[in-house]
């Protein structure tokens, strides 16, 4: 069993008896908390490590995984473990996550805990949105108004910033004082973080606009803030980033708040050459709100790893763990994909 010591704790695999109480539903993982279903309390925080990481890189560097219709996290990582199980170590991270039932884990925008991707995963995850975007091009008279925002030059530019902050981010590494330069990457991805938020906040005030066209966009604002608190603590700016991590949940959540499945499916009725009213249209409904829920699924994983992760920040409050020794812990570990910090009592 890998076990790292932190302070006076030990950041470790995940124990045998949360594995065992996820398989029989004793405990559930909501992003990266493992609580228990019968009383409520956080028995364990998951955090990804560099070998979740690789793994993810090797899952996005196949264009097959690159999904354009935005409806989950790509290939059923557990579904395709034959074709990308080429040697121990990523077999090794496929059971774990089996068995933690995290199967597209490694390919969610805001990643398990404090994100410690590098820049190949982020940019790679970037492809991913701009290819969903593009292919919304392609249906402006079902979206309407809300893809021309899409359209829109200055997106591509604020896309190009979102993937050179994240190369920034990972540059940081690599220098011998980088607090200032990590500063800077958290500086700009709020004002990222910001502007993705109002080009939402506008497409959700088109009446024809539709989940399917927010949802890329829902993903690059996970990712900026994941990059903004990783960077925030990696300058040792540990209160700033519980107060990024709080805020970009608070951000996430208040967007999800403003469409459902149902007003979705309702939404994409009105185009449905079906009579209102009748049984006919009934199963029409039924049959769109049932496509849309992988979608919404994907939406609000994201909306969920988002406050784990201050509930994750918060514990290292309590436990005296530094935030960079924490990313440094998880960045160094390549063998496990999942790492755990149990609470303290």
């Amino acid at each position: 069993m890998t076990m790292i010591a932190i302070g006076e704790i030990l950041l470790r695999e995940v124990p045998e008896a949360l594995l065992a109480g996820v398989q029989t539903g004793e405990f559930r993982i909501y992003g990266s908390i493992i609580r228990s279903v019968r009383t409520g309390r956080i028995a364990g925080h998951l955090q990804e490590t560099s070998g979740l990481t690789s793994l993810a890189g090797q899952l996005l560097a196949s264009p097959a995984t690159l999904p354009l219709q935005g409806v989950g996290l790509g290939v059923d990582l557990l579904g395709h473990a034959a074709t990308y199980a080429q040697n121990e170590q990523i077999k090794t991270a496929i059971s774990v996550l089996h068995n933690l039932q995290l199967g597209n884990a490694a390919l969610n925008a805001a990643g398990i805990g404090v994100s410690v991707a590098g820049f190949a995963v982020l940019s790679a995850k970037i492809d991913r949105v701009e290819a969903k975007l593009d292919s919304l091009s392609q249906r402006v008279d079902a979206i309407g108004r809300a893809v021309e925002h899409l359209l829109q030059e200055k997106i591509a530019d604020d896309f190009i910033r979102l993937r050179t902050a994240t190369e920034q981010m990972d540059e940081g590494w690599h220098l011998s004082d980088a607090s200032q330069h990590w500063r800077h990457v958290a500086n700009e991805t709020h004002t990222l973080v910001n502007i993705f938020e109002r080009r939402i906040h506008q497409m959700l005030d088109d009446d024809r606009s539709d989940a399917q066209a927010v949802e890329p966009m829902q993903e690059a604002i996970a990712m900026a803030i994941a990059t903004r608190v990783s960077a925030r603590l990696a300058a040792g700016d540990d209160v700033a980033a519980r107060y990024a991590a709080g805020e970009g949940a608070k951000a996430l959540a208040k967007l999800g708040g403003r469409f459902g499945v149902a007003d979705s499916a309702l939404k994409r009725m009105q185009a449905a050459s079906v009579e209102v009213g009748t049984s006919a249209w009934g199963e029409a409904l039924e049959r769109t709100t049932d496509g849309l829920r992988p979608l919404f699924n994907t939406i609000r994983s994201r909306e969920t790893s988002a406050i784990s992760t201050v509930l994750t920040l918060e514990e290292l409050e309590r436990q005296g763990i530094e935030g960079r020794r924490w990313l440094e812990t998880a960045r160094n570990e390549e063998t496990s994909p999942i790492l755990c910090l149990l609470p303290t009592k």
